[in-house]
C-alpha cells in the first residue's frame, strides 16, 4: 500500500482480521474472487443509503476494501488496492442530485451583461444575460474546469444509479441535470436493454478489474515466494562455496610457506576478507615441510577455483609450474614478471590492478 499506510490507525487494519476469517470459514473459495464485482452496483441496489459528500465516499472506500478482503482472506491490509478504494470512494462522494450544483456552484459566479424579458436557461435572476467574467486567472480558470469535471462526473453517477435502480420497475428514471427529461425505460424493451447495457459498463469495468486482482494476487504471493527461497537458497550456497574457496585458498598459501599478512591480503583481494581466520597450531604446522623442498602441490583432488579469474599465490616458486590448473578456449595468462611490473615491483598490487583491468574489460563485453 506504500503512502497510504501511514494516515490508516492500525486500529482500523484490525477490523479486517475477522472478514479475512469469516470468509475463509463461511464463503466457498470458488466465489470469493468474484465479490469484488458487487461493490461498484451497491449504490443502485439502495442498500448503502444516503450517498453523497465525505459520508458517502468513506461508505464506498470501506465497502471496497471489505470486498478485496472477503475476495483473498491470506491478503494483508497493506496489499489491499488502496487506489481501487480512492476511485469507489469517489464514486459514493459524488452519487447523490444535489452534488452537482453543490460543485457547480463552487465556481466563479456569472456576470450579469444585460437586461432580457425574463428568466431562461443561460439567464440570471429578472432576466438579465450571464456572462464568464473576464479576467480570471490560471489557477481559477482551473478551479472552475476541475469543478465543472466533477460535476459532470456527479451526473454521470447520479444517472447510472438511478438508470439501474429503476429499470424493470416501469417508474420515470430520475435525471441528475437539470432541465433534462424524465424517461420511461423498462428491462424488457430494447431501449430498457441499451439503457442498462449503458449504465453499467462503467460499474461493471470497474467491478472487473477487482475480480482480476483478487485472482491474480495470490499467483504474486506465490511468485514472491519462490523468488525469495531462490534468492535465500543463492545466497546460502554463495557463502558455502566463499568459505570453501576461503578455507582451501588459505591452506594452501601456508602449505606454501606464504606470511600470514600476504594470505590476508590475497583474500581481501579476492573478495573473501571476511573469511579470514588465523591459523591453529596445528594447520601451522602441517604440511609446510617438504614443500618448502620443492616438488607438486597435493590438494587432494581439489583445486582452486578460479573460472572467473584470479591471482594464484601458491606454489614452489616463479615458472615451476607446479600449481594444476583448468583453462578454457581464449583465455590468457599473465606471467609472473607481468604481474609484478604492473604493480611496480608487487605481485599483490598487480594482481590487483589487474582484476581491475579484467572487470572493465568484461563489463564492456
Amino acid at each position: 500500500m506504500g503512502f497510504f499506510d501511514k494516515f490508516i490507525p492500525n486500529e482500523v487494519k484490525k477490523v479486517f482480521k475477522p472478514v479475512a476469517k469469516f470468509s475463509k470459514k463461511i464463503i466457498p473459495k470458488e466465489i470469493r474472487p468474484f465479490l469484488p464485482m458487487i461493490t461498484p452496483f451497491l449504490p443502485a441496489m439502495g442498500i448503502m443509503g444516503q450517498l453523497g459528500g465525505p459520508l458517502g465516499f468513506a461508505k464506498m472506500y470501506g465497502a471496497n476494501l471489505l470486498s478485496q478482503q472477503l475476495a483473498d482472506p491470506d491478503a494483508e491490509f497493506d496489499d489491499l488496492n488502496q487506489l481501487a478504494a480512492l476511485l469507489s470512494g469517489t464514486q459514493g462522494g459524488l452519487t447523490n442530485t444535489k452534488t452537482a450544483a453543490n460543485l457547480r456552484g463552487m465556481k466563479t459566479p456569472l456576470e450579469p451583461i444585460s437586461k432580457t424579458g425574463g428568466n431562461m436557461p443561460g439567464q440570471g435572476y429578472g432576466g438579465f444575460d450571464m456572462k464568464i467574467p473576464e479576467g480570471r486567472s490560471f489557477l481559477t480558470k482551473a478551479k472552475d474546469l476541475g469543478l465543472e469535471g466533477l460535476a459532470e462526473a456527479s451526473d454521470y453517477f447520479t444517472d447510472t444509479t438511478e438508470t439501474l435502480r429503476n429499470l424493470g420497475s416501469g417508474e420515470a428514471i430520475n435525471v441528475a441535470k437539470e432541465g433534462a427529461t424524465p424517461i420511461m425505460k423498462d428491462l424488457f424493451t430494447k431501449e430498457g436493454v441499451k439503457a442498462a447495457a449503458k449504465a453499467a459498463a462503467v460499474p461493471f469495468s470497474t467491478g472487473m478489474g477487482g475480480v482480476t486482482e483478487a485472482l491474480q494476487r495470490p499467483a504474486i504471493r506465490e511468485f514472491e515466494k519462490f523468488a525469495a527461497d531462490e534468492a535465500a537458497q543463492y545466497a546460502s550456497d554463495t557463502e558455502e562455496s566463499n568459505q570453501e574457496r576461503a578455507g582451501y585458498q588459505m591452506t594452501f598459501m601456508r602449505q606454501a610457506g606464504i606470511g600470514e599478512d600476504e594470505i590476508q591480503e590475497t583474500l581481501e583481494m579476492n573478495d573473501l576478507g571476511e573469511y579470514y581466520e588465523p591459523p591453529t597450531e596445528s594447520a601451522a604446522q602441517g604440511g609446510i615441510i617438504g614443500l618448502k623442498e620443492g616438488g607438486m602441490l597435493n590438494f587432494g583432488g581439489r583445486e582452486m577455483d578460479l573460472r572467473g579469474g584470479g591471482f594464484v599465490p601458491i606454489g614452489k616458486k616463479e615458472r615451476a609450474d607446479d600449481v594444476p590448473a583448468r583453462l578454457s578456449k581464449n583465455e590468457f595468462v599473465m606471467t609472473a614478471d607481468a604481474v609484478r611490473a604492473a604493480g611496480g615491483g608487487s605481485v599483490n598490487k598487480g594482481a590487483q590492478r589487474m582484476y581491475d583491468i579484467m572487470n572493465k574489460l568484461e563489463a564492456r563485453a
